[in-house]
């Protein structure tokens, strides 16, 4: 668990917002669909393909090599995700450490085969026409 926890920190370190307010709204339907499609990558081992929907800020800290061999190191021990469920919205004008923009984070309450009681949080920045992921953070 404490590699889960360093990994996260290290490969996704922006996870709170800026300090600007942030208003709590349902999802566009494209946001939670870009959201939903990293995870079902996530939840197939297909870390190639998660790593290709994260923002051009992430590729450029982070190479797929390096994404893949820490998210394989962690992930499927969660073992199959058996529910996953919105949990919260909010969208914000800007990101700790990061650019001002359009980022929402959607949060998850989720249930795995070998964790219960999950919160999986995915914060999408808005790039060109496209939803982004910013950052992803299990706990």
């Amino acid at each position: 668990m404490a590699q889960l926890t360093i990994f996260l920190y290290l490969l996704l370190s922006c996870t709170f917002p800026s300090s600007g307010q942030a208003q709590q709204h349902a999802a566009e339907p494209a946001i939670q669909q870009a959201a939903e499609q990293f995870l079902h990558f996530l939840d197939d081992n297909e870390f190639q393909l998660a790593f290709s929907q994260t923002s051009q800020i992430n590729q450029s800290y982070l190479n797929s090599p390096e994404w893949f061999a820490k998210l394989t190191a962690v992930r499927p021990h969660l073992g199959s995700p058996l529910q996953r469920q919105v949990k919260t919205v909010s969208y914000h004008s800007g990101w700790v450490g990061l650019p001002d923009g359009e980022y929402v984070r959607i949060s998850f309450a989720s249930v795995f085969a070998n964790k219960q009681d999950a919160l999986e949080s995915v914060v999408l920045v808005h790039e060109g026409n496209s939803w982004m992921v910013s950052s992803y953070h299990l706990r």
